[in-house]
């Protein structure tokens, strides 16, 4: 899982100052960024950034509480059990069941839950036995709330412990210092047919995305290019640009398989691309996660000292 299911949206961009600096002469000098020199964009950014760690430290279903992932492929219904502090799945209930899930059409459901049991997705409860579980619906079951994510085969469940050790002792996450430089003007050049791609993921899967547009710039330098994707086309996701991309940072400062970044959608050609709001994958934070890999055609040859830097264990 990428963006979409991490805590929140990472970048916010500022098309006033666009607008302001793009007609001004020699703009595609990485040098003449949009933000250098201004401090609002400064604060706003630190904003961003301690946000997020309260987030981290207080939302059940923080990254840093996620600590194991179990998947369900039988069709028959399958018994979430919670023994010794540990969430399992059994073929019958018994002692410690919780609730029961089973897929009938492809689709998933829930059924024959101990009292208290909820199943919500947001503000709404899932019907036991005739609602279809929806991608994050969460289920909470005293200390832990269990993330579903159907898929016609299969169903995940990510468990979330709010005494998971890492959740306990998180502080803050690692970031390198606002740098103005690398808030530099791009240029998005969409292409003619947006097809699907199948990119593998940290769990040797894949993921479907679609290969949507090429985002030209300048760094260090040098005439760069990234490819956005969109997980879709339509729908509440479809108005950001996801990039996941490597640099030469990875594997010293920054997390090893890469960082990610969500650009909303730009109205025009011309935007700011923000390198300081990049984020890591969810897997830095915890093994529970299946994390999409940065493809070959986004490996950058500089380093991009900027944004997140990996999470220590």
């Amino acid at each position: 899982m990428h963006a979409k299911t991490r805590m929140k949206k990472g970048g916010v961009l500022l098309f006033t100052f666009l607008l302001m600096f793009i007609a001004m002469p020699g703009w595609h000098n990485q040098e003449e960024t949009v933000h250098n020199g201004d401090e609002s964009w400064r604060q706003e950014l630190l904003k961003e950034r301690e946000q997020k760690d309260i987030e981290f430290k207080t939302s059940a279903t923080s990254p840093m509480a996620g600590g194991a992932r179990l998947t369900v492929s039988a069709p028959e219904k399958t018994f979430i059990t919670i023994t010794d502090g540990t969430v399992s799945l059994k073929a019958q209930a018994g002692a410690g069941t919780v609730f029961a899930v089973f897929s009938r059409e492809g689709k998933w459901y829930w059924h024959e839950s101990a009292p208290g049991i909820l199943c919500r997705l947001g503000e709404r409860d899932i019907a036991r036995n005739v609602e279809a579980l929806i991608p994050g619906s969460l289920f909470t079951a005293g200390r832990f709330t269990l993330a579903a994510y159907p898929g016609p085969e299969s169903l995940a469940l990510i468990v979330f412990d709010a005494q998971r050790p890492q959740q306990l002792d998180f502080k803050h996450l690692l970031y390198f210092p606002p740098d103005a430089r690398y808030a530099v003007p791009a240029r998005l050049e969409k292409f003619p047919e947006k097809r699907e791609v199948k990119i593998t993921t940290t769990r040797k899967l894949e993921k479907t995305f679609y290969r949507y547009a090429r985002i030209h710039f300048q760094l260090h330098g040098k005439n760069l290019a990234l490819t956005a994707l969109k997980s879709s086309l339509d729908g509440p996701d479809s108005d950001y640009l996801f990039i996941p991309f490597k640099d030469a940072t990875n594997g010293k400062e920054t997390y090893e398989v890469g960082r990610f970044m969500d650009v909303p959608e730009p109205q025009g050609e011309e935007f700011i691309l923000d390198f300081n709001r990049c984020y890591n994958p969810l897997c830095n934070y915890s093994p529970a996660y299946n994390c999409p890999l940065p493809p070959l055609e986004n490996f950058l040859d500089i380093g991009v000292a900027a944004g997140e830097k990996a999470y220590p264990h």
